[in-house]
């Protein structure tokens, strides 16, 4: 029935891109008479493609993993010594029986990526190759807003329709290529299609439903949606809206201080669209009410309430994903009933001359949601083709009394699950929980201490010892033939409370000084929940505050160009980056015991700082600017954002319109995230930091 439906909207979609002219034609053209009201549309086709000029893809995908190609040596630790020591000289193997000494002789054929076996130590290089790629994005997108209007009331739709293709040189991850290691990729209960196969790159499925929103059918190449579809009532001062709909309270580039209606939708583009836009393409609608009034000639209020719909993340494996591949996530949207809840909020503001005051109050769930390890609920054994696995399946056989299924029903209580090309590593483990802003020594004891099934396994925590970890992953890692972590994404009800004010100044007219609009918003979120830096099951509650400054104006340079807009704003938040990630996670440093580095621009050492944390709070700057030419054929543009610790995205863009109905528009993000510094683990543009590319709209309006 979902595929059924899904088709439906996606024949749908052509047959109105087909049909549009014959259908406004029968119709009598946009301004006509439809269904007895007036009839008016609007709409685009456009193609966008971004190349990427970078050579290196997204660490947190398979194909940009830096452990890649690199042979590093695993030293597995004893059990009985908290993993602190090794577990047997490099010149013994366990043979059939017992500890048989047989200098550097491997008794068992190499596993793949294994070399240089020796005891139960060896060399291991991981298998997956890597590979950069001409286009991180490629979308064919169509849309028509056709609109109905009876007197006092309108039905406004916006449909969307999104496809994009495979190939156009994009290297993508096949899972099936691996099929034969391991027993190939499983995944636990989360859907199929966001694991199996090619990468997913519009789909939006949750444990336990494949299309969880109501106006929304989507798959691995394609996304069907409504946006827009509400009916609105105007009376006066006080309009009405009822339907799927968003509220856009905020009025920053990359900030979202006041805007906390609605979440995000950042699988076609991340936060990398053009800037001047506002989030305007990504702003998540949900079906609800909206009521707006004119209270006084002073004051006004807004009022919504509307069905909770989380913000969307890249999937696994595509160009723009921050949840590194080899951790499944399980979004609990669907199985723990939070598409059943509703957001409300409300706001006043007042215009006294050159002054404005707003004040907001929105009680909602908080649509980054917080993570933490979970159950694989995956039966599979370690692998029999390594000593190890062999030993502890025996283990759990014998003493465990698992009946012959070896560790399988006891991996499936654990956070983990075996699988190939997954973590293999200590420096790996350690790498990417830095990357992803976490405290790679905490969360391997949380694995372990909050589920008893890692314990059963003889998993014990190694509370700061950095040589009980690195022996402790090397023996886990070593007998899986690599593992992968599971983790799981959960919604959480918080009350947001928020107080702007702003001045228009005046000085002579003409000048820089004179119509510069300021603005400065902040807001209170106590006990907002956050993803611990440890994935510890009780999450992390904090009170938040944000604060952001922003000034706009338009300045005539030349009497033969258009006005020129500029912006400045400034945002700092105590507790937490820009996507949600508290900043004690900042600042981790790459560990190594044999001198491999990963990472060049993370400082390396065999007993590093671990999540040092940023404690003056983050801070974020950003400068616009937006430039029509004469005739307005040409528009330039320039936006940066700047996080202060050493990360800067800078993106300047041009638009051309030769006719009045077709536009091309370039822009280019310069990604940098250790422009200065020397950790580029200390800010958030390190999430993008391999995302250098330029990219094309070429759009038809009709």
């Amino acid at each position: 029935m979902r595929l059924k439906k899904a088709k439906q909207l996606g024949i749908l979609a052509i047959g109105l891109s087909a049909l549009t002219p014959q259908f406004v034609q029968a119709a009598g053209g946009a301004g006509s008479k439809f269904l007895g009201g007036d009839f008016s549309y609007n709409g685009f086709l456009r193609w966008d493609v971004a190349f990427s000029t970078d050579d290196r893809v997204q660490q947190a995908n398979q194909f940009g993993d830096l452990a890649n190609g690199v042979p590093i040596r695993r030293v597995v630790g004893n059990p009985a010594l908290n993993y602190a020591q090794p577990l047997l000289p490099t010149d013994a193997l366990i043979g059939p029986a017992g500890i048989i000494p047989l200098g550097s002789i491997a008794v068992l054929p190499p596993t793949e990526g294994v070399t240089n076996l020796q005891g139960t130590n060896d060399t291991f290089t991981r298998y997956v190759p890597k590979k950069n790629q001409l286009t991180n994005y490629n979308l064919l997108r169509f849309e028509i807003t056709p609109t109905l209007a009876w007197g006092d009331w309108s039905l406004i739709t916006r449909l969307r329709a999104a496809y994009h293709p495979d190939h156009l040189g994009m290297e993508e991850f096949a899972a099936g290529d691996y099929a034969n290691i391991n027993g190939g990729f499983d995944g636990g209960t989360t859907p199929d299609r966001q694991f199996q196969g090619r990468p997913d790159k519009l789909g939006f499925a949750v444990d336990g439903k494949k299309n969880p929103l109501f106006f929304e059918r989507s798959g691995r190449n394609y996304q069907v949606d409504l946006p827009a579809f509400f009916l609105q009532w105007n009376s006066g001062n006080t309009t009405v809206r009822l339907g799927n709909q968003t509220v856009a309270w905020g009025q920053l580039l990359f900030f979202r201080i006041m805007d906390t209606a609605n979440g995000l939708d950042l699988r076609r583009h991340l936060i990398l669209n053009r800037a001047v836009e506002e989030y305007a393409d990504s702003r998540e609608s949900a079906p609800g009410i909206r009521v707006t009034t004119q209270i006084t000639d002073q004051i006004s209020g807004d009022f919504f309430a509307q069905q909770f719909i989380p913000t969307i993340i890249n999937n696994v494996n595509t160009a723009y994903n921050v949840v590194p591949s080899q951790f499944y996530l399980h979004d609990r949207y669907w199985q723990d009933g939070a598409y059943k809840k509703a957001n409300f909020g409300i706001r006043f503001k007042g215009e006294f001359g050159n002054y404005n005051l707003q004040a907001m109050y929105t009680r909602r769930y908080n649509p980054l949601g917080a993570i933490r390890w979970t159950q694989s609920g995956v039966n599979k054994s370690l692998p029999n083709s390594n000593v190890l696995g062999l030993a502890f399946n025996q283990y759990c056989n014998l003493v465990l009394g698992t009946g012959g299924d070896g560790c399988g029903p006891i991996l499936a209580g654990t956070p983990f699950e075996v699988a190939p090309a997954g973590v293999f590593t200590a420096e790996e483990w350690f790498n990417y929980a830095g990357y992803i802003k976490l405290d790679g020594l905490e969360g391997l004891d949380r694995a372990i201490d909050e589920f008893e099934s890692s314990q059963m396994l003889l998993a014990r925590t190694v509370n700061g010892d950095f040589a009980a970890a690195e022996g402790e992953l090397s023996a886990f890692f070593s007998a899986a033939e690599g593992l992968h972590g599971h983790i799981e994404r959960k919604y959480f009800q918080e009350n947001v409370f928020g107080l702007g004010g702003g001045y228009v100044t005046e000085a002579e007219p003409g000048s820089i000084f004179d119509q510069i609009i300021m603005n400065l918003e902040a807001t209170y979120t106590p006990k907002r929940v956050f993803t611990a830096v440890d994935l510890r099951q009780g999450f992390d509650k904090r009170s938040e505050i944000q604060v952001g400054f922003v000034a706009e104006k338009y300045q005539r340079f030349s009497t033969d160009f258009p006005a020129t807009y500029m912006v400045f704003q400034y945002l700092w938040q105590k507790e937490s980056d820009l996507v949600g990630l508290l900043l004690d996670g900042y600042g981790s440093e790459n560990y190594s015991s044999n001198g491999v580095v990963l990472d060049p621009a993370v400082p390396t050492s065999n007993n590093p700082k671990i999540t040092p944390g940023v404690k003056a709070g983050a801070n974020y700057a950003v400068f616009a600017m937006l430039q029509p030419f004469p005739n307005y054929i040409w528009e330039a543009s320039f936006a940066t954002l700047v996080d202060v610790q050493g990360g800067v995205l800078f993106q300047p863009g041009l638009v051309w319109k030769p006719r009045g109905n077709i536009t091309l528009n370039m822009f280019y993000n310069f990604v940098h995230d250790n422009a200065w510094g020397n950790n580029s683990n200390k800010n958030i543009v390190r999430l993008i930091g391999q995302t250098n590319e330029l990219t094309l709209r070429l759009g038809y309006q009709f």
